[in-house]
């Protein structure tokens, strides 16, 4: 089997409200999304609607935010192309500033790779070289 890597598009250029208002339109597009967040060295995939991630989306600083959107493709047999996106926070922090007790938070959501012309263009993202 022949190996493709994925396609990354570069979100750098795409603000902070731009990118929630694609994360919405991805989530009601979507055919699967799950929240992991981190409090030990491993993930553990818990129940937070989405408008709970979102609060956290807003309330953590652009840098401490990795911001992905991703053409998955193929690698075998049982996985199909699809979209992937979603953030990750880095070093998230309580209210008081400390290290957050549950670690960092991260939003997955997997959208029919059809809906990969009609996002780029809409929210002006590029293929990463």
């Amino acid at each position: 089997m022949e190996y493709k890597p994925d396609i990354f598009y570069d979100t750098r250029t795409i603000s902070k409200s731009q990118y929630k208002k694609l994360l919405k339109e991805a989530h009601g597009l979507c055919y699967n999304w799950w929240v992991d967040d981190k409090p030990t060295w491993s993930r553990r995939k818990i129940d937070m609607p989405l408008e709970e991630v979102l609060e956290i989306f807003d309330k953590t600083p652009r840098k401490h935010l990795h911001i992905t959107f991703i053409h998955r493709l193929s690698c075998c047999k049982a996985e199909k192309e699809h979209l992937e996106i979603g953030f990750g926070t880095l070093i998230r922090r309580d209210e008081q500033g400390n290290i957050h007790p549950n670690g960092d938070i991260f939003l997955w959501i997997e959208a029919d790779i059809e809906h990969e012309d009609y996002l780029t263009q809409k929210y002006k993202l590029e293929k990463r070289l």
